[in-house]
C-alpha cells in the first residue's frame, strides 16, 4: 500500500452494471480485496489500475459478493 493520503477515481459497479463513478480521498492506497465505505455501504475493491495520472479503483458493495 502506498502511504499518505492519495485521490482515487473509483467505477462502483452492482449486479454487474456500472452504477457510480467518481473520486475518493483515502488515507492511503487500498489492495484488491480491501474495504472501503461509499455512500454508507461498505465496498470490496475488485481491481487496482493507474492510467493517466491517477489511481482507479474497481468496486463491489459487500453485500453483493458470494462466499467461495
Amino acid at each position: 500500500m502506498t502511504s499518505g493520503p492519495v485521490t482515487c477515481v473509483y467505477r462502483a459497479y452492482e449486479d454487474g452494471e456500472l452504477v457510480a463513478t467518481g473520486r475518493l480521498v483515502l488515507d492511503e492506497l487500498p489492495s484488491v480485496d480491501d474495504e472501503v465505505a461509499l455512500n454508507g455501504r461498505v465496498h470490496v475493491v475488485r481491481d487496482v489500475e493507474f492510467g493517466e495520472g491517477e489511481h482507479v479503483l474497481t468496486l463491489e458493495p459487500r453485500s453483493d459478493l458470494t462466499p467461495p
